[in-house]
């Protein structure tokens, strides 16, 4: 068989073994048994450095074969040449990048619940209760049934209930007045369903005026029955 033939005939079948390797790279698949490389993880033989070694030589094999007997050498150091690139183009690692994929914005941290505040109602006592007495009217009901509706709603609030009178009559006596007076709105909120553990009261009699004894108006304005937030 002539040098040609033999030389090409050896060529292609590295060609054709090259060509092998690097599609089972391309597939991502790994012959069973095969050894793998500790920094890429593919099989020995899909190395770019071995793939460009066999193309030196599938390389030099054709350039010799193809090539006349006064230029020989060069020939097959030319095709070793040749073949070491095409084999290491061949068993290149192609696989894509893999996309980066952009981590999620944080969600937002959540607003804090609005803190409720229980707004302040006077219960006028001219309406609320009669002279010298600590029972309810039916008057008081509606705002009564108001603040109730209120405090179901929101069981986070807590009410301070505060009697006043106004100067006359002993110190004592308008304090067991105003005293009685609160106990009894809290009593009609209990029967309306709040908890009396919400609820504190507390009688300050003439204590604390908001407008003058010393006349009909100013009095009637310091009988009152206060209900404001429990911090």
């Amino acid at each position: 068989m002539k040098k040609s033939t033999t030389g090409l005939l050896l060529g292609s079948a590295l060609v054709i073994g090259l060509s092998g390797c690097a599609s089972d790279f391309q597939r991502g698949g790994e012959r069973a048994g095969g050894a793998t490389t500790a920094s890429s993880g593919n099989a020995w033989y899909q190395q770019p450095l071995v793939c460009g070694i066999a193309g030196g030589l599938i390389g030099g094999s054709i350039g010799y074969a193809t090539s006349g007997e006064s230029d020989e050498e060069s020939g097959a150091a030319t095709g070793a040449v040749a073949g070491s690139a095409i084999g290491a183009l061949l068993c290149a690692d192609r696989t894509p990048e893999p996309k980066v994929e952009p981590e999620p914005m944080p969600e937002p941290a959540p607003e804090p619940a609005p803190v409720t505040e229980f707004e302040p109602v006077t219960l006028d006592s001219e309406v609320t209760f009669a002279f010298d007495s600590a029972e309810i009217r039916p008057g008081a009901h509606q705002t009564l049934d108001q603040v109730a509706t209120t405090l179901r709603e929101n069981q986070n609030l807590r009410v301070r209930i505060e009697g006043h009178t106004d100067s006359v009559g002993s110190d004592q006596y308008n304090q067991g007045l105003s005293q009685r007076r609160a106990d009894s709105v809290r009593d009609f909120l209990v029967s309306r369903g709040i908890a009396e553990h919400r609820m504190t009261t507390r009688g300050f009699g003439e204590s604390q005026p908001i407008a003058t004894n010393d006349t009909d108006a100013g009095r009637a304005q310091n009988r009152r029955v206060e209900i404001l937030n429990w911090d």
